[in-house]
């Protein structure tokens, strides 16, 4: 069963295994032979995945109303961000003092962050590959998360996995250069429960520590 969820997870269908953790803990990357640089640079792939996630979610929960839903692909976006989304699909429900975001179709995307070499890089945040695996907006644009990312094309495919352990907060406005996330923490978990902490500062700047 776990083989036939690897290759589900590699063909970006990640439906119906609910084994996402298990996979990170047995297949992650492997943490602590990291270097500084890699850790700093899986930290930047995955806040700008989650930032362009939290802009297509504001916008496709836009003026939705208390207890409905809505489906939108996940857009590319403009600014200082360093992915290129080739596909995805959310699904936002918009509670009274928050919207819940799964994903539909796992967010595929390239970056020419040097942990990825350009390689194709994808992001779920789907409950039925772990029940938990979630984002939430509230009424403030703070994001609580957790969610997994593979990286699809290589044979020996590396897997991680992010969740909050503070909230951070969604910003953005037509003033600005790009969209950001400041002001919150998440850890960064790979195999044999390794794992470090990233955290956005007020101006959106990652830094991480082991």
């Amino acid at each position: 069963m776990k083989k036939l969820c690897v290759a589900a997870m590699l063909a970006a269908t990640l439906l119906g295994c609910n084994v996402g953790d298990d996979i990170v803990d047995h297949g992650g990357i492997d943490v602590d032979n990291l270097s500084q640089a890699d850790l700093q640079n899986y930290a930047d792939v995955t806040a700008d995945a989650l930032t362009v996630v939290a802009k297509a979610v504001k916008d496709c929960a836009e003026n939705l109303p208390v207890g409905n839903y809505n489906e939108c692909y996940i857009p590319e976006i403009q600014g200082n961000i360093d992915i290129a989304v080739a596909k995805g699909r959310i699904k936002v429900e918009k509670q009274a003092d928050r919207v819940v975001i799964h994903t539909i179709e796992a967010m595929q995307f390239t970056t020419h962050n040097a942990i990825t070499n350009g390689e194709v890089i994808s992001f779920t945040l789907d409950k039925n590959t772990d029940d938990d695996y979630i984002m939430t907006m509230n009424n403030s644009n703070q994001i609580t998360f957790k969610g997994m990312f593979v990286n699809t094309t290589e044979n020996d495919a590396k897997y991680w996995s992010t969740e909050s352990t503070s909230p951070v907060t969604y910003r953005y406005n037509i003033n600005e250069v790009h969209p950001y996330i400041t002001n919150g923490s998440a850890i960064i978990s790979g195999k044999d429960n390794q794992y470090f902490t990233w955290s956005a500062d007020a101006d959106g700047d990652i830094s991480v520590t082991r």
